[in-house]
């Protein structure tokens, strides 16, 4: 039986945490493969590969906006179906990923598969770095809620960041102050918490402290579609009614589309305030190590 303790930097984590074989085991054998996955399909429409899309016309758009390096290489550790590095690759960029399986990138996007390394994300980190590998962004989507040691694993990753690289990070955001005002008003209970697929528990204000904590500085924080919002009322909760859950996600489909279709300038500055108003379903940060020159200056 898990329980949640709180980190002394303010995020949560399940208590006994499983063994690194126990969890490797268990992603090899449930992603991809098993079709009972929520957060993966056989197919997608357009309409919802245009998510993905989005989410990497906003990336290209930061780093553009906030770096000088122009290399424009991608590391996306855990990268699924490939989409994320799909969508960069058409933008321009070289692209390399790692993952647990290859079922997903076979499945979606295979002119990709021997760009990835099929193995546990921090071993694949560990050899990146032994060899040299430097890559002016690193993407972690949805990725620290998943392992034993987020401290270790980001002070891993950073070292993979080259001159002028962004670290990208996407968390839930999981503890919020508004679901804690759906639990204490009846309309949900915790199923949030998901071991042990998830491991860490971060929301918009613990991962702030988690940065500060690792030595990132963040430059951009964008949130996504608060999904949670359907939960507020009884006739579209869908944790009342599971069959709600359906109309719910087509509805955040198509509100991003119709928000994008306004120009990604104003879809980043409503990204931008559901990050200020914590009402994102998901913490975005765009984050960097301080420059040696403000390091000496401290």
């Amino acid at each position: 039986m898990y329980k949640l303790i709180q980190h002394k930097l303010g995020f949560f984590q399940v208590d006994p945490m499983p063994g690194e074989k126990e969890l490797q085991a268990y992603y090899s054998n449930k992603y991809f493969q098993s079709p009972t996955v929520a957060t993966y399909s056989r197919s997608y429409s357009d309409e919802e590969l245009n998510l993905t899309k989005i989410a990497c016309e906003v990336a290209d758009n930061v780093f553009r906006r906030n770096s000088t390096n122009t290399s424009h290489t991608l590391y996306d550790v855990g990268c699924g179906e490939g989409y994320f590095m799909d969508g960069l690759q058409k933008l321009g960029w070289h692209v390399w990923g790692t993952d647990y399986s290859e079922e997903g990138v076979r499945n979606h996007n295979p002119h990709l598969a021997d760009s990835v390394s099929y193995l546990a994300a921090i071993d694949d980190i560990i050899l990146k770095n032994k060899s040299g590998s430097r890559f002016s962004l690193v993407n972690l989507g949805n990725i620290l809620e998943h392992v034993i040691d987020p401290i270790a694993f980001i002070n891993h990753a950073k070292k993979l960041l080259d001159a002028k690289g962004l670290l990208r990070i996407v968390v839930p955001n999981d503890h919020s102050d508004f679901q804690l005002m759906l639990k204490g008003l009846g309309l949900s209970n915790d199923e949030w918490f998901y071991p042990p697929d998830h491991l860490s528990y971060f929301n918009c204000d613990s991962l702030k402290a988690f940065l500060n904590y690792v030595e990132l500085d963040p430059i951009k924080a964008f949130g996504d579609f608060p999904i949670e919002i359907f939960l507020l009322n009884r006739h579209s909760n869908y944790y009342l009614n599971k069959e709600n859950g359906r109309e719910a996600h087509f509805a955040r489909i198509k509100t991003v589309n119709f928000i994008r279709q306004k120009g990604l300038d104003t879809y980043m500055k409503w990204a931008e305030s559901l990050a200020i108003s914590n009402l994102s379903r998901s913490c975005i940060v765009f984050c960097k190590p301080p420059d040696i020159g403000e390091q000496n200056s401290q």
